[in-house]
């Protein structure tokens, strides 16, 4: 059975894939994202399940547990403080590894006021989080470690990492969208002129580019004569479409600039349209593997689905969108449940512990 690299690079748009030489080689394919932002999305492809859009953590049956069960050795890397594995994320890796460490409590007054939500949410309104990437494992060292970790296993090999470097502000120091451009954009996108729009994508573009070329660097340094190799990503940003710019989970925008994304792939052929749950069956049913029934995701390889779903939750408040690729269908502020087996799943606000929470600050989430 062939080797499997899966890549997911955060905030990737559909429509700026040409930023990236390296993945622009592999065949294209656009998918709809199952979520809005990182952990629900990221969840949905990783049980290849609306489940875990709707719970925003991984549960069984996983990618990883369904690869482990075809035979490989599954290996997953990470630098985003969503994918810990308090979300259920590790289940079924034989390794894993969440490089995220906690966030940079920086000013003493935001380090009180986080303690109580009306106070917290009161000094954000006025002093809003810049985000910063100081305290994520860099996308160059992800993939020296990503190399390592592949190259110490025996095939065939499963290897699924996700890449921070292309979340907003898009970079480290001079690299990154100047915080005062940062904020502008976030809370006063009227304000920001025309030099300052072209500042941010163009920072955008060359964050993608470095990611590319760190995917091109994986793909030639590991051990693998000839491995099957996917790309995607979790979600998009926006660039004033509708005045709004990033993402910006709370407000539970289900626009295609954000649920739109790439699938690119150097060997394997996809149907569209397709969802980015079908990545998982897809790739699954290439190798000989047994699809788990529970998945939503479908193997697209020769036939389209004809509708996807996207789950757009935020502390217990929904957003929902339909699309048979006709016609879309949006409801906000919905009332969403899923009925599996007898059993009803609601979403629910995600409680985590203040580590977390903070870490969510330092990449500029609002609550």
């Amino acid at each position: 059975m062939r080797d499997i690299i899966f890549v997911t690079a955060d905030s990737v748009r559909y429509d700026f894939v040409d930023a990236m030489e390296f993945v622009s080689t592999f065949s294209q394919h656009q998918g709809v994202t199952g979520a809005h932002y990182t952990r629900p999305s990221l969840a949905s492809i990783l049980t290849a399940s609306y489940q875990g859009a709707i719970e925003s953590r991984a549960m069984s049956p996983t990618v990883a547990e369904a690869f482990s069960q075809a035979g490989y050795t599954t290996i997953g890397l990470s630098s985003s403080p969503h994918t810990d594995p308090r979300f259920g994320f590790d289940a079924g890796f034989y390794v894993y590894n969440n490089y995220s460490e906690a966030g940079n409590r920086g000013n003493p007054l935001r380090q009180f006021a986080s303690q109580f939500d009306l106070i917290r949410k009161v000094y954000h309104r006025f002093r809003p989080p810049h985000a910063k990437l100081s305290n994520r494992l860099p996308d160059n060292e992800l993939i020296d470690n990503a190399i390592a970790a592949f190259n110490d296993e025996s095939g065939p090999r499963f290897m699924w990492l996700h890449m921070m470097g292309t979340h907003r502000p898009y970079g480290l120091g001079d690299d990154a969208v100047p915080k005062e451009i940062d904020r502008k954009a976030l809370f006063a996108p009227e304000k920001l002129s025309a030099d300052e729009k072209e500042t941010i994508t163009q920072k955008y573009r060359q964050t993608l580019s470095r990611a590319d070329a760190e995917i091109e660097r994986l793909v030639d340094s590991v051990d693998s004569s000839d491995p099957l190799v996917v790309f995607s990503s979790d979600h998009g940003d926006e660039f004033g479409e509708d005045g709004q710019y990033f993402h910006q989970p709370q407000r539970r925008r289900v626009v295609d600039t954000l649920t739109t994304v790439p699938v690119a792939t150097n060997d394997l052929s996809l149907c569209e349209p397709l969802s980015v749950l079908d990545i998982a069956p897809s790739l699954l049913g290439e190798v000989g593997g047994e699809i788990p029934s529970e998945w939503h995701g479908k193997d697209v390889r020769e036939t389209p689905r004809d509708q996807t779903l996207t789950i757009a939750p935020w502390h217990g408040t929904t957003t929902v969108a339909w699309q048979d690729f006709e016609t879309k269908i949006v409801s906000r502020d919905a009332d969403v449940s899923m009925v599996r087996n007898g059993e009803t799943v609601d979403v629910e606000r995600n409680d985590v512990d203040e580590d977390l929470k903070q870490q969510m600050r330092d990449l500029g989430y609002v609550e």
